[in-house]
């Protein structure tokens, strides 16, 4: 085993004695690793002003496990959310997509913003993306067609009541999207949408499409 390999073994340990830490902390071989710098400063036992200095050092993939990981004290999770927004301007699309489906809640806001349908896509998947997060994005008007068009086809959040209002609320929202949607919808909604005079005509003609569709088969 090398040595990189046994400094991690080390820092693995949860309850590794806050002197140890502090010994592979003055170790300046054990610091050239960025994987050994990354678990320093996310171990709970590593001085604060330490791990806070360790943030600025690492790499973004690196920041978005610290940022995503609740195990890691709050103040160290905020140090790698203000260095990733830091660097956000500078990575290319891949690298925002990747830190879309990876990053903790302290990033995420910003993501959610990003004008490229992907990066909004890689969002979603984020395990840790709340349901009133992508209403946010369902009904913000400057949100791009395609965006949108992502978010009615995707399997977690398009049968959510509250996603599927936010989308049928939005002009922005394809038309074409709009049958898939209220193909899930429960039958009450679809009589408020069909019969609900300040809807638009579209919205109601597919509406009273899929009733009649579902009358059919009954």
């Amino acid at each position: 085993m090398g040595a990189e390999a046994e400094y991690l073994k080390l820092l693995l340990k949860a309850d590794l004695p806050a002197a140890e830490v502090e010994r592979i902390l003055r170790d300046r071989d054990a610091r050239r690793y960025h994987a050994v710098r990354l678990a320093l400063a996310g171990h709970r036992n590593t001085p604060r002003a330490d791990a806070l200095s360790l943030v600025e050092t690492l790499f973004w993939r690196a920041l978005a496990r610290l940022s995503a990981d609740t195990r890691v004290h709050p103040e160290v999770r905020r140090a790698a959310d203000t260095q990733l927004l830091r660097r956000l301007p500078e990575l290319a699309l891949a690298e925002r997509i990747d830190l879309a489906r990876s990053t903790g809640r302290g990033t995420l806001p910003a993501l959610r913003q990003d004008p490229d349908p992907r990066v909004v896509s890689g969002f979603l998947d984020n395990r840790l993306t709340t349901e009133p997060d992508v209403v946010f994005v369902a009904a913000a008007r400057r949100s791009r067609p395609e965006t949108l068009v992502a978010i009615a086809e995707h399997p977690r959040w398009a049968p959510r009541r509250g996603v599927r209002e936010a989308l049928l609320k939005n002009p922005s929202l394809p038309l074409a999207a709009v049958e898939p949607l209220l193909a899930r919808a429960a039958e009450r909604e679809l009589l408020a949408i069909r019969d609900g005079p300040g809807e638009p005509p579209a919205l109601r003609a597919v509406a009273q499409r899929v009733l009649a569709r579902r009358a059919r088969a009954d």
